[in-house]
């Protein structure tokens, strides 16, 4: 298997990609499933784990970033990639079961949201990552 892959011409580095990927795949899931379940959706405690699933993403995406050598933008907008392929699967599990209160247009804001503060955490990673190249090759 190549090191690396094409992504709208710029090469990824497979082995960065994925080690943000993990990372905030695992916050996803620990965060949004596994305690996302355990709160009520009303209280202050859903705002507490809605932010430290943001943060996750962040910090996904900036160690993306940090660990590329180029394209460090690019390698944090994928790192949100697995967690909304699971967002996705989820609904649609969600739609097989015969839940009918599945909202399309907001689980669309929400994996672009995702993908957003993916994308933040590739450019601050890249800001700070110790080769400075440029953010765009």
């Amino acid at each position: 298997m190549r090191e690396d892959f094409l992504f709208f011409g710029h090469r990824i580095n497979r082995s960065s990609w994925l080690s943000g990927a993990f990372f905030s795949l695992s916050v996803v899931v620990i965060l949004g499933l596994l305690i996302g379940n355990l709160v009520e959706q009303d209280s202050d405690n859903s705002l507490v784990v809605t932010a430290a699933l943001s943060v996750g993403l962040i910090l996904g995406g900036f160690i993306a970033a940090w660990r590329a050598p180029r394209a460090h933008i690019a390698h944090g907008m994928l790192t949100a990639s697995p967690a909304v392929l699971l967002a996705f699967a989820a609904q649609f599990v969600r739609v097989a079961r015969g839940i009918r209160s599945v909202s399309w247009l907001s689980l669309i804001f929400v994996c672009l949201l995702a993908i957003s503060l993916a994308t933040l955490g590739g450019v601050l990673g890249g800001r700070w990552a110790p080769k400075r190249d440029s953010l765009f090759e």
